[in-house]
C-alpha cells in the first residue's frame, strides 16, 4: 500500500481514559508500593485473576444487573465474556473454585485494572486501577474493624491528612422500609438514591425519592433517619427509633462493637464516624459498609470503600462464606492528591547518570556504569545523540539527576572519574575502586 495514501490518525484517547507519563508514573508507583507495604504489614497475601470473566460470573445471572459492562463476544463460541468491573466478584469465584487450596480465614490483596462503561466526569474513568484487601472466612465484625483500621493506616501513610471514614450497616438500611413506611421491594431503589447524597445533595435525592415513593411522609422519615448522623450518639438514637426491626437492631449492635474496636485500636475519632447516609451502590453488601472521603475534595467522591458481603461466594453454588473488604480507587486517589498538591513529580528514578561525551572512552564509561550498578546504585548511562559535554550536562540537569559522573581520556588514564553534585554544585575526583564500592564524594550512597 502506498504510504502517502495511509490516513494520518490523531493520537488521542477516548473519553474516561488516561495516559501516565514518567512524571506521573513514578509517584503513582510510590503510591502502589506504599499501599502494598501497608497491606502486607497487616498479613494480606497477593493473588491475581484475569481481566476477562464470563459475563454470567460478573452479573450473577441477574437480568436487572445495572452496571454498564464492556462485553466481549468470544470467537470460540465459549459464551459471552466481559471485562471485570471490580476485583471482588472474581475473588468470590476464586474462593469457590479452590476450596482446598485457600485456607480460611484468608486475607488477600490484589491490584489490577477494572472497567466500567460510565459517563466520564471528574475522578471517574472507564478504565482504572483498583487495589483491594479482603478477609474471607471471618464472621466477626472485628474483621470489619480491621478493614477500617487498614483504610486509616493506608491513607495516613500516603500523607493524606484531612480524610473521614464513614461507616454504616446495610442491616440498618434494610430496616428502613418498615421505619419509613414504604414497600420493602423499593428498598434497593431507595438505597441507590441515598447513595448519591454526598455527591448530589439532599434536594436532588429528595426529588429522586419523590418519583420512586410518591409519599411525603416516607421521604420525611428517610430524611429524619439520615439526620441521625449529624448530632452526637447516633447509634443510641438509631437503636431507639429502629427497635421494631430485629435486622436493623442487629446492625446497630454491630456498629456499636465496631466503634469499640476502633477505639481499642487507637484510631483517631476525627478520622471516622457513623454515617447513616452511606449506602454503597453494589447490591451484594450484607452488613457493615464503609467509605473514605477527602474533606478538602468532597466532590471527587469516595477514594477507599467497601463492606461486608457474606452471600457473594454462595452465588457460585458453594456454601455461604463470610467476607469483608475494601478497595482503593488508585486513579481517583491519584487525581485527588494531585489536586491537593501532594504529588511530587519526577522525571527520573535513577539519581546518577554517567555522561558519554568522548568517543575514546565509551568502554570506560560502560565499565563505570556497571560498577555503580553492582554497588547497588541506580544509574543511567547517557545514550542520546547529543555529543557535547555541555549538552549532556544540560540534559542531566533538566531530568533532575542529583549526581553526574564524568570521564574523559584523562580520567581513563588515571582510573578515576569526576563526580558532580548538581544540588551542591561541587565536583570531586573519585577513584574507580571507590566507585566500585559505591563511594561517591567520600560518602557511601544508596540511591538504588
Amino acid at each position: 500500500m502506498n504510504k502517502d495514501k495511509i490516513p494520518k490518525i490523531k493520537p488521542e484517547l477516548g473519553g474516561g481514559l488516561r495516559d501516565y507519563l514518567p512524571k506521573d508514573m513514578i509517584p503513582r508507583q510510590k503510591i502502589l508500593d506504599t499501599i502494598r507495604g501497608v497491606f502486607e504489614s497487616f498479613g494480606f497475601l497477593p493473588i491475581d485473576t484475569p481481566a476477562i470473566e464470563k459475563k454470567v460470573i460478573l452479573t450473577g445471572g441477574d437480568p436487572e444487573f445495572k452496571k454498564q459492562l464492556f462485553e466481549i463476544k468470544s470467537p470460540d463460541g465459549e459464551g459471552d465474556l466481559a471485562l471485570r468491573f471490580d476485583l471482588t466478584v472474581p475473588l468470590a469465584r476464586v474462593v469457590s473454585a479452590y476450596p482446598n487450596e485457600i485456607k480460611k480465614p484468608f486475607k488477600r490483596y490484589q491490584v489490577g485494572k477494572v472497567f466500567r462503561g460510565e459517563r466520564s466526569q471528574a475522578g471517574r474513568f472507564k478504565e482504572f486501577l483498583q487495589f483491594d484487601a479482603d478477609i474471607v472466612g471471618a464472621p466477626s465484625v472485628l474483621a470489619d474493624a480491621e478493614i477500617v483500621v487498614l483504610m486509616n493506616e493506608t491513607l495516613t501513610r500516603l500523607g493524606v491528612k484531612n480524610f473521614l471514614i464513614r461507616i454504616n450497616n446495610r442491616k440498618i438500611l434494610n430496616g428502613l422500609a418498615e421505619f419509613a413506611g414504604f414497600k420493602e421491594e423499593k428498598t434497593g431503589e431507595v438505597l441507590r438514591a441515598i447513595d448519591k447524597l454526598d455527591r448530589d445533595g439532599w434536594s436532588s435525592v429528595e426529588k429522586d425519592l419523590s418519583i420512586k415513593l410518591k409519599s411525603k411522609d416516607s421521604i420525611k422519615a428517610i430524611k429524619e433517619f439520615i439526620n441521625l448522623s449529624i448530632s452526637g450518639e447516633p447509634l443510641v438514637r438509631a437503636g431507639k427509633i429502629m427497635k421494631k426491626s430485629p435486622t436493623a437492631s442487629m446492625g446497630v449492635e454491630e456498629l456499636e462493637r465496631i466503634s469499640g474496636y476502633l477505639k481499642a485500636y487507637g484510631i483517631p475519632e476525627k478520622n471516622w464516624k457513623i454515617d447513616f447516609s452511606v449506602a454503597r451502590g453494589l447490591g451484594y453488601y450484607t452488613g457493615p459498609v464503609f467509605e473514605a472521603v477527602l474533606k478538602d475534595l468532597p466532590q471527587i467522591g469516595s477514594i477507599f470503600s467497601g463492606g461486608r458481603y457474606d452471600d457473594l461466594v454462595a452465588r457460585f453454588g458453594g456454601q455461604t462464606i463470610p467476607a469483608t473488604g475494601a478497595s482503593v480507587g488508585v486513579d481517583r486517589l491519584f487525581a485527588a492528591i494531585e489536586k491537593l498538591g501532594l504529588v511530587d513529580s519526577q522525571t527520573s528514578i535513577a539519581k546518577v547518570i554517567v555522561l558519554n561525551f568522548d568517543e575514546n572512552c565509551v568502554e570506560y564509561v560502560a565499565e563505570i556504569t556497571a560498577k555503580l550498578r553492582r554497588a547497588g546504585i541506580a544509574t543511567n548511562l547517557y545514550l542520546g545523540q547529543e555529543k557535547s559535554l555541555k549538552g549532556q550536562l544540560a540534559y542531566a540537569i533538566s531530568e533532575g539527576y542529583e549526581y553526574v559522573v564524568l570521564a574523559g581520556s584523562e580520567e581513563k588514564s588515571s582510573a578515576k572519574v569526576q563526580v558532580k553534585n548538581i544540588k551542591l554544585r561541587t565536583q570531586t575526583t573519585v577513584s574507580l575502586k571507590d566507585i566500585e564500592k559505591g563511594i561517591v564524594i567520600n560518602t557511601k550512597i544508596n540511591l538504588s
